[in-house]
């Protein structure tokens, strides 16, 4: 009996530090350096990815059903141009089909994102929140991000407040 208690408490633990996952960029290894709540996927998770190779790679990944939130931090590296926002959301809702997806906006002001005008970046976003996502409002913004900014940590507050409000009206 205690070895079914114990086996059951951990299988509780791991399956509930999955309930919640973030994927996408290079942006998303600094972002999951500031919780403790959120789960870094690392086979969905990769520097210098687009949307076309976040797919191929979810299209390889097995259905989840234990998922609540899936967090995605993608955009840099596609330039803001939508190269299949609408196929990468119905593969997300397949392959996590209980979960809440969220989007975090990236950066933008360097490399080849250096001249992106803003109304590219929120129109690109749009058809996120368009298809069913969440936005999270603070951006990860100006700048190179390939080093551990103040805002990562300002994101994942704004995210996990999110989330926890969320569960918090699925239990009421």
């Amino acid at each position: 009996m205690k070895h079914l208690i114990y086996i059951i408490s951990l299988f509780s633990m791991i399956s509930h530090g999955q309930n919640n996952i973030i994927i996408g960029d290079s942006q998303t290894f600094y972002l999951a350096k500031h919780t403790q709540t959120i789960t870094l996927i690392k086979p969905l998770t990769q520097s210098g990815i687009g949307i076309t190779k976040l797919i191929t790679k979810l299209n390889k990944y097995p259905i989840s059903n234990n998922i609540n939130s899936v967090t995605i931090c993608i955009g840099v590296n596609d330039s803001y141009k939508d190269m299949g926002i609408k196929t990468l959301m119905n593969i997300t809702k397949t392959k996590f089909p209980y979960a809440c997806i969220y989007i975090i906006k990236g950066s933008w002001g360097w490399g080849n994102v250096k001249h992106i005008p803003q109304k590219t970046i929120t129109n690109y976003y749009n058809i996120f929140q368009n298809n069913g996502a969440y936005i999270i409002q603070t951006p990860i913004g100006f700048g190179n991000p390939h080093k551990n900014k103040p805002i990562y940590k300002t994101i994942i507050n704004e995210l996990e407040s999110i989330i926890n409000k969320t569960i918090s009206t699925q239990n009421d």
